[in-house]
């Protein structure tokens, strides 16, 4: 019974490096397809607009078999520039035929040109997971700039 009780609490308490043992899918049959393809720009966004640019990065199953995404960030030297759906329901596992937007956000307080990183953190079957990287790029101008 206590075996039975300790496998059942690492099974629950996320053990693991990164807690993928909860949602492991073995080896790697799908690939994770990610919309747009290649970088991601805003292009222009004037420093004086109401509201900050925004663009959904879609990311889907490109495969027949699900796929587990386990976490997702922005890295980068002016990742703080960019932002992204707070509460984001990860980790996941991904269906084929279902689409998983996430919101992402441009809010540059100054002019210039800023470069940044979605990262997207899947499981392929390795303790340590895989990340899949796409460049960000906005630049902020005036309304005379722009």
């Amino acid at each position: 019974m206590r075996i039975f009780l300790f496998a059942l609490t690492a099974l629950f308490s996320g053990c693991g490096s990164y807690g993928l043992d909860a949602t492991d899918t073995g080896a790697m049959a799908s690939q994770l397809g990610i919309d747009p393809l290649g970088e991601i720009d805003f292009g222009a966004h004037d420093l004086g607009a109401p509201k900050s640019a925004r663009t959904d990065v879609v990311m889907f199953v490109d495969g027949e078999q699900p796929l587990a995404i386990i976490d997702v960030f922005l890295e980068g030297g002016s990742s703080d520039i960019f932002s992204l759906s707070d509460e984001l329901p990860l980790p996941l596992l991904l269906q084929p035929g279902v689409d998983f937007p996430v919101s992402l956000r441009f809010s540059p307080d100054t002019s210039g040109t800023f470069r940044g990183e979605l990262t997207v953190m899947i499981d392929d079957g390795t303790d340590d997971g895989s990340y899949i990287n796409r460049p960000i790029v906005g630049e902020g101008c005036t309304d005379s700039d722009c």
